[in-house]
């Protein structure tokens, strides 16, 4: 075995001069990018800078045409205020003449129905004083008719009957003390008089 086949032994090799070099190299690349950002970022703030002047140039070359804007949005705003109050005063006029007219067709109904219960209430006054009277002369020719058919049914003529006649002022206890009888014999033999309503002239039966 040869001094060239002769292989090392690890502790007899040394490190590889490679390795430096590969570290420089990523440290390269990575240096290369934070340039290449940082020129982007310049780049960025330049355009933005050189946009701003223009923008301010652009604004200052549209305030006539918005004041213009302004102007006539005023004038609309104003014409429509006028508009409004104007539709607005008319529609309270109208809402008033409404009302009012409303109000004296209410008024003018409550008058005629006053007036209509008033005739209602005197036909009913004057309703009830005619049947009043007539209820009066009914009662008054059915006492006439029961006395004359009273008188009639009696006989003069007969011995055995007398007749007493109710003097001004009396009664049929006065009439019955004067004959010398009862009032209760009274009323049997005048079974169809009412003696508590005699009248002056009336005969009655006391024997």
């Amino acid at each position: 075995m040869t001094d060239q086949d002769k292989k090392p032994e690890p502790w007899e090799e040394t490190f590889k001069e490679d390795q430096p070099d590969q570290y420089s190299r990523t440290e390269h690349r990575r240096k290369s990018q934070r340039v290449n950002w940082t020129i982007g970022v310049l780049v960025v703030i330049v355009v933005v800078l050189s946009f701003v002047p223009i923008y301010e140039y652009l604004q200052t070359l549209n305030k006539p045409t918005n004041a213009e804007q302004t102007w006539s949005s005023a004038s609309t705003s104003k014409t429509k205020v006028t508009d409004n109050a104007k539709s607005e005063s008319l529609a309270k006029k109208r809402s008033s003449e409404s009302r009012a007219k409303s109000e004296s067709s209410v008024k003018a109904a409550e008058a005629s129905s006053k007036a209509a219960v008033a005739q209602s209430k005197a036909a009913e006054s004057s309703s009830k004083a005619a049947q009043a009277q007539a209820e009066k002369a009914a009662s008054e020719k059915a006492a006439r008719e029961k006395t004359a058919a009273a008188q009639s049914s009696k006989k003069p003529d007969d011995g055995n009957k007398q007749y007493a006649t109710v003097a001004a002022g009396q009664g049929a206890y006065r009439v019955a003390t004067n004959a010398g009888i009862s009032q209760a014999k009274l009323q049997e033999l005048n079974p169809g008089v009412n003696l508590a309503n005699v009248s002056a002239g009336q005969q009655l039966r006391v024997k």
